[in-house]
């Protein structure tokens, strides 16, 4: 069954920092895998230099590029949210051939938008930058996925996620052992835990797949998400925590924040990193192709440890706050923090 899909991009809180062009063609190619694109919409003040460059690409693809003039220095960020929203409401009301919606935001107040299309039995994906994206937001879309990966790939895969052909999520292959996810998910809770945030079950799962893009319990043989913490707490990576209002995950015994597989290698990832910035006062720029190279002589693979590229390792540490990356034309690159 091929999908019709419309798109909708907040491009003041979705706009890549370098490449922008790239990223609407990979945006593009991100859509035609969800069904055909019917509809495209992108929302920004296109009097401005850095929006304005866009232009071209999104003309060719025929996006309706929706006005949003900023006031003084400051976007009327209300008047942006209104227009994408009744834009979209419009939509599901007129056009009920519409069957999947893709929105590029991270933005909580965009919940209810969210809830209305699954309310009327739509597919919602969500195209965000995962870094400051709202879990509640991302809680309610049927999938998430961080705007880096748009970009092009320097490297070939070497296998394939497999794809749930109904929702578009890729699943994480099981060749990677519970106990490793186990470890993630441990990782999660710790991460929550020390940045004073909530780790009840429903935003550590949130978390853990922005951690760990295309990670799917369902991929490990449980049925829900309860089920693979109960597996998880009772080999001791994990503890419940109950009080009258919520419970709460902490790390168990089993789990060593410094110890764990993927731990040790982006422990290594950094190290590399200061190593090649040499003498250099600030950190440096490295190329993906260069930084692969020396972790694979450090004894790093990171397909063992559940990453089908490069650059979702790399992003799954840019995730954890470790580096920082850009895209200049085709090439890929990362610096430490």
């Amino acid at each position: 069954m091929s999908y019709n899909v419309a798109i909708f991009w907040d491009v003041e809180n979705v706009k890549p920092s370098s490449s922008a062009n790239l990223f609407i063609q990979g945006l593009w190619d991100y859509s035609e895998g969800l069904g055909r694109v019917v509809s495209s919409y992108a929302y920004a003040d296109w009097s401005m230099l850095a929006y304005k460059q866009l232009g071209p690409s999104l003309a060719s693809l025929h996006f309706n590029m929706i006005h949003v003039p900023f006031r003084g220095r400051r976007r009327d960020k209300n008047s942006a949210d209104m227009h994408l929203t009744n834009d979209c409401l419009d939509l599901l009301r007129f056009q009920s051939h519409i069957d999947v919606f893709l929105l590029l935001t991270g933005d909580s107040d965009f919940r209810p938008l969210v809830m209305n299309l699954k309310k009327a039995g739509k597919i919602t994906h969500i195209v965000c930058d995962i870094k400051n994206a709202s879990n509640d937001l991302l809680r309610l879309a049927d999938s998430f996925t961080d705007y880096r990966d748009m970009f092009p790939s320097e490297e070939e895969d070497s296998f394939e996620d497999t794809t749930d052909e109904n929702t578009g999520k890729r699943a994480i292959t099981t060749a990677y052992s519970k106990e490793y996810w186990f470890e993630r998910l441990a990782e999660t809770a710790s991460i929550l835990h020390k940045e004073k945030k909530g780790t009840d079950p429903g935003n550590v799962k949130i978390s853990m797949k922005k951690l760990n893009q295309g990670f799917d319990e369902k991929s490990l043989g449980y049925k829900r998400w309860g089920d693979f913490i109960a597996s998880a707490s009772r080999a001791g990576y994990i503890n419940m925590e109950y009080d009258d209002k919520q419970s709460a995950i902490i790390p168990g015994r089993q789990f060593s924040q410094e110890t764990g597989s993927l731990q040790i290698a982006l422990k290594t990832l950094v190290e590399t990193l200061t190593e090649m910035d040499g003498r250099a006062r600030q950190p440096e720029f490295h190329r993906y192709a260069v930084v692969s190279s020396k972790l694979r002589d450090k004894g790093i693979n990171t397909k063992t440890l559940g990453f089908s590229q490069f650059k979702k390792f790399i992003s799954s540490a840019e995730a954890r706050g470790l580096v920082e990356t850009q895209v200049e034309k085709l090439a890929s690159f990362v610096k430490r923090l």
